[in-house]
């Protein structure tokens, strides 16, 4: 090898220790992967606003630096009941987030809260017939906590509040959830 080419190989093999030594340096795990259920609903609607609506999410997360992760979520509560749900049959919210998480290691168990930015869309029947949605941004906020039944698997528990830009439709959605987590 040449002197240069055994430099840039240094070089190369210090940023590769850089880049992936803070993330395993404080924790057990790299990446986080969980399922949820539980309950949701719209905080404002006019007609409808009951917490007590089948609510899932899929979640992925990735330790980013010392008891920091960024996580992506994917959601869908199902908005559906007796009554119209503003103005839609068989009403439901879907989602996909990402957020940056602070963790709070307490042993045998940790917590989180987070903040993130993302997608909306609610969509449904017309009482009047015909398919109808509308997307938009918005803003997530949550808190979460795992307890580890094993190094890798933890039962995790979460609640969280989404802030929809929607026009004319409830804009405000809550949700509790329960599942669990596998982390490698």
């Amino acid at each position: 090898m040449t002197r240069s080419t055994r430099w840039s190989a240094l070089a190369l093999a210090c940023a590769a220790l850089a880049w992936s030594s803070p993330a395993a340096a404080q924790s057990d795990y790299t990446f986080r992967v969980a399922a949820l259920g539980g309950l949701g609903g719209s905080a404002d609607s006019d007609l409808d606003n009951d917490l007590d609506h089948d609510a899932f999410q899929l979640e992925f997360g990735m330790v980013t630096n010392q008891a920091t992760l960024a996580t992506i979520r994917v959601g869908r509560i199902a908005l559906d009941g007796d009554q119209p749900f503003d103005g839609l049959l068989d009403a439901q919210l879907e989602y996909a987030n990402i957020a940056g998480e602070y963790r709070f290691d307490q042993g045998y168990y940790d917590y989180g809260i987070y903040l993130g930015l993302g997608a909306y869309k609610l969509g449904g029947d017309r009482v009047g017939g015909g398919d109808e949605s509308q997307t938009a941004l918005g803003v997530a906020f949550g808190i979460n906590g795992d307890f580890d039944v094993t190094r890798h698997l933890a039962v995790t528990a979460g609640a969280s509040a989404h802030y929809a830009f929607f026009d004319k439709r409830s804009n405000l959605y809550i949700n509790g959830l329960v599942g669990l987590a596998l982390r490698f």
